[in-house]
């Protein structure tokens, strides 16, 4: 099935997510070609010593979203990886902060490579992080079966 297919089945709970996903509680809400929306919400147990969200967290949201994003535009059989990802932190991220929402889009998806941008912000539009991702295409599962 194409990535976009794959991904609407995540968002609608046919196919199972990414078991990372579902450990931080984060779930996909929207899916079109080339554009996704996942949500989540810090936790008292992803706060650094600080009392704020290690920045793993956030990391692993973009990358998740961003990842995903990629993956609607990727025909069958494409497989893909990050092969780069750039973060800007804007603001501290507390469990205060309530429901996160990361959306990402593609920029670029050519034949070997393929780049999104994404933020996350909460329910009332502030910005927390933003960052790009460069998605590297490395085989075409078609190919190999033939």
């Amino acid at each position: 099935m194409t990535g976009l297919d794959y991904m609407r089945r995540i968002a609608t709970g046919e196919v199972e997510g990414a078991p990372m996903v579902r450990l931080l509680g984060m779930r996909l809400v929207e899916v079109e070609a080339g554009r996704v929306t996942i949500r989540g919400e810090m936790r008292h147990q992803f706060e650094n010593g600080l009392g704020i969200a290690h920045g793993g967290f956030a990391a692993t949201m973009l990358d998740t979203a961003l990842g995903c994003a990629v993956n609607t535009v990727m025909p069958v059989g494409k497989i893909f990886t990050t092969l780069e990802m750039k973060i800007n932190y804007v603001r501290a991220l507390t469990p205060g902060a309530g429901e996160l929402t990361c959306s990402a889009t593609v920029i670029h998806a050519g034949k070997q490579t393929a780049t999104a941008e994404a933020r996350i912000v909460d329910g009332e539009g502030k910005l927390y992080a933003h960052g790009t991702a460069t998605c590297i295409l490395f085989r075409d599962l078609t190919e190999e079966s033939s």
